[in-house]
């Protein structure tokens, strides 16, 4: 049977307030301790093949547990499940002869346990409405391997019975009033890291892969939840890590769930598409000064400050920059923690969990969409770089944004087209992002150091570099105009 479950990471120290909500104080609580084995090959292979096998014992009884699949975003988990009652904690694979690790010959003399999970939980069975009735969780403990281990402080919501998606209703309750964070960090995945030493890191986006025969109400499904995963994959470090890499990643992800929200704006439910498009602008505008100082401190003001020769101005700037990043990064952590932006991730698993309406998108197919969508936004692209370098700030900055949703278009199309022009003009859509993003942070670093009054010999030192960045960058915007006229945007596959 399919396991389908809303996971949320728990703030630390928030487990007494969270037991006495309404929904938990009205139930009967059951309190269990369980101890979890989890098993593999010295290569990995279950976990190559999205796989999770375990054993796990709750009092005196033990379980064996096989999950496979992949584990959804926003906080959406939904895994096939196969789960037979063991008298000792030893594995019989013979059971799990109809599941997909079938009968192997020899795995089961090649696995071997590579972690443990030890949990303390409190679960309660609540009844959201009539008829459907859900389970809640609090998990505390440790995942452990060979002496190094992760904290875990988790919330679990599972439908029991009745309609799968009341689980949303609770979690929206639940949200308001709880330092909840929906999470796509499976227990597996905590052990796995800590058995293959994997260091903590910003996640790139991965190519979406597209079925031909899909309808584009289908496809922006798919789309849509890569780049939520994305995004969540990276808010750990955005709230935890000062590495901008984070940030940036966690930005290029919310520009994928807009543009696709754009792209596929006629096939998606006006009610959604207008709700996710207004709280996404709302998350993405509370990154912007955040990610701004992190461009100035980090790669912008370095080189100006080496030349400058002034060690005293230097350091006293660099201290005065380090305090505006912090500051923004505080309110950026303010607002990622916040109910609303816990409530913008339901929203958006909550409707990647209902099935597409089959009236929206269903006479178009999917390759022709995409060429089509590309093909529009070359064009609108040729028309807005027309004397690219005699253009205002403001009109370049537009332009900017054009290129970009084309190009996030085109990726998570990639799989539809052919792939002889396809790397040639990504390639052409990124240099112009970069000679009018290298425009664009001269625009943003001079704004921002305004903002500090600086001493008259520095303000101009750096006043004076800044406007040679920005001729320089609007110099080398030439070279395009004519080049992406004569850009030809790849065509369907056939």
């Amino acid at each position: 049977m399919a396991e389908v479950e809303l996971k949320f990471e728990l703030a630390p120290g928030a487990h007494a307030a969270f037991r006495r909500l309404a929904p938990m104080a009205e139930a009967k609580a059951r309190n269990s301790r369980l101890l979890a084995l989890y098993f593999d090959t010295p290569d990995f292979e279950l976990r190559a093949r999205r796989m999770a096998l375990r054993l796990r014992r709750s009092g005196r009884h033990w379980v064996q547990t096989l999950k496979a699949g992949h584990s959804g975003a926003g906080g959406l988990h939904a895994r096939e499940e196969w789960e037979f009652a063991r008298p000792q904690p030893s594995l019989d694979l013979a059971l799990l002869v109809a599941s997909p690790l079938g009968n192997e010959p020899g795995l089961e003399e090649r696995l071997g346990e590579v972690f443990q999970v030890d949990l303390r939980r409190t679960t309660w069975e609540i009844e959201v409405s009539p008829g459907n009735r859900v389970e809640v969780a609090l998990d505390r403990g440790e995942v452990s391997r060979s002496g190094e281990s992760e904290p875990v402080a988790e919330v679990e919501i599972e439908s029991l019975t009745g309609d799968p998606l009341a689980v949303f209703e609770l979690a929206g309750q639940l949200v308001d009033h709880a330092p909840l964070r929906p999470s796509a960090v499976t227990k597996a995945q905590r052990g796995y890291r800590l058995a293959r030493g994997e260091a903590p890191g910003s996640v790139k986006a991965q190519p979406v892969a597209l079925d031909a025969a899909q309808s584009p109400g289908q496809a922006v499904r798919v789309v849509l939840a890569a780049a939520l995963e994305q995004l969540q994959a990276n808010e750990p470090g955005v709230l935890e890590d000062g590495d901008p890499e984070y940030l940036h990643q966690y930005r290029v992800a919310l520009r994928r769930l807009r543009s696709a929200l754009r792209v596929f704006r006629k096939v998606i439910e006006p009610e959604f598409e207008s709700h996710a498009r207004a709280e996404l602008r709302w998350i993405a505008q509370a990154t912007g000064p955040s990610r701004d100082w992190d461009v100035l401190a980090t790669q912008t003001l370095p080189p100006i400050l080496r030349a400058c020769g002034d060690v005293h101005a230097a350091r006293s700037l660099r201290s005065r920059v380090g305090f505006r990043r912090k500051a923004a990064r505080a309110g950026l952590r303010e607002a990622i923690g916040s109910p609303r932006y816990a409530r913008l991730v339901l929203w958006l698993a909550r409707w990647l969990a209902t099935p597409p309406a089959q009236s929206l998108g269903a006479a178009e197919l999917l390759p022709e969409f995409a060429a089509r969508v590309v093909g529009k936004g070359h064009k609108r692209l040729v028309t807005g770089a027309r004397q690219l370098s005699a253009l205002a700030p403001a009109e370049r900055h537009r332009l900017r944004l054009e290129a970009k949703r084309l190009r996030y278009a085109l990726e998570g199309f990639q799989s539809l087209l052919r792939r002889k022009r396809f790397a040639a003009y990504r390639e052409v859509l990124s240099e112009i992002q970069d000679d009018l993003g290298r425009a664009n942070d001269a625009a943003v670093a001079t704004r921002l150091l305004g903002e500090l009054d600086l001493p008259a010999p520095i303000a101009n030192f750096i006043g004076g570099w800044l406007a040679a960045e920005a001729h320089s960058s609007v110099a080398l915007l030439e070279r395009h105009e004519a080049r992406l006229a004569a850009a030809r945007p790849p065509q369907r596959r056939n």
